[in-house]
């Protein structure tokens, strides 16, 4: 891909009520952007937000458009009542501008995933285990090829500065957009490939970096056929809340959580199931599914027979300094892997 450094914005259309108002804020490879329209939004949680096709600057290659940018803004246009302050969580505003506070399923998820000892595959029977453990310092993995992304190729390879288990992990450091990730061959799974529980450890450097205005879409691990289906994939906004997503390049589909969640120096623990047949995909963090993530049936999802799985930071709005981020312990199998 040609990368440019002309500035573009675009807007976003309104997704339909079957993804329960939530307007997604997506990571186009290609297009352009142009101005949105914004419409008044938000909750009188932790400072209301815009909703809707809010403007954003991307460079090219990159998306736009603020989705819920204030603090946990709600999303559809209906200012909330103030949300609750939870357990270690902030009075986020939720969907549909709900005030639905982090009592209700915000979290400031510090460390809540823990930290292993040892190699997380061995003595495990996997489909597919890897605990980057074998390679050289910030070469890639053995087993593993480079997968190049719309921008440079730089800031990604084995460390040895942390790590969830064993002494290496995969890192991603980087403040280029279009970076790019690291990719495994899923083509001795067999029919696993295409149905299938996943798992990935990951650790975001603390403080993590926040937007200059606008949104950072950061996709963590995703699953490559066809098109790209992103599994593990987050947008922060100008707060530093984020939200979880599935997505996909032409911004067509899928869901999307509220800005419940916030970035911390601790390992977290991300799954999922996919079904290429159903079209369907399921979403855990730290053990607890985000049910809102949920579907099936979906076949705007575009999902196909994966030929490999995508792991390694890529952001498509250029950040104020690089974010950092590891991963470790990665597997797939037939039946939930877990985060033990």
């Amino acid at each position: 891909m040609t990368t440019r450094s002309v500035v573009f914005v675009r807007s976003r259309p309104l997704l339909g009520a079957a993804l329960l108002g939530l307007l997604l804020t997506c990571c186009s490879d290609s297009k352009p952007s142009s101005p949105g329209n914004t419409s008044p939004g938000g909750s009188a949680g932790a400072g209301a937000g815009a909703s809707g096709n809010g403007p954003g600057s991307a460079t090219a290659g990159t998306e736009s458009g603020g989705v819920s940018s204030g603090a946990g803004g709600g999303l559809g246009g209906t200012t909330g009542a103030s949300g609750a302050t939870g357990g270690g969580g902030s009075a986020a505003g939720g969907v549909g501008g709900s005030g639905a506070g982090a009592g209700a399923g915000g979290m400031d998820m510090a460390g809540s995933a823990g930290a292993a000892t040892g190699s997380a595959c061995a003595g495990k029977h996997f489909a597919l285990c890897e605990d980057f453990e074998t390679g050289v310092v910030d070469g890639v993995p053995d087993g593993w090829t480079a997968l190049k992304g719309f921008g440079s190729a730089d800031g990604v390879g084995l460390a040895t500065d942390q790590k969830h288990g064993g002494s290496m992990s995969l890192k991603s450091n980087s403040g280029n957009t279009g970076q790019g990730r690291v990719q495994k061959s899923l083509s001795a799974l067999g029919a696993t490939a295409s149905v299938h529980f996943g798992r990935i450890f990951y650790k975001v450097q603390s403080p993590a970096q926040k937007p200059n205005g606008g949104v950072i879409h950061l996709t963590l691990t995703a699953l490559e056929g066809t098109t790209e289906d992103r599994v593990v994939d987050t947008v922060e906004n100008s707060s530093g809340a984020y939200q979880f997503l599935f997505n996909i390049p032409d911004d067509s589909c899928c869901v999307a959580t509220s800005y419940d969640y916030h970035f911390d120096d601790g390992w977290h623990c991300a799954e999922w199931h996919v079904s290429v047949p159903d079209q369907s995909y399921q979403f855990w963090i730290d053990g607890t599914e985000v049910r809102s993530l949920a579907f099936t049936g979906r076949a705007g999802a575009k999902m196909s027979n994966f030929k490999s799985v995508a792991v390694g930071a890529i952001f498509y709005q250029k950040p104020p300094s690089p974010i950092v981020v590891w991963f470790d312990d990665l597997a797939i199998d037939d039946a939930r892997v877990g985060c033990n």
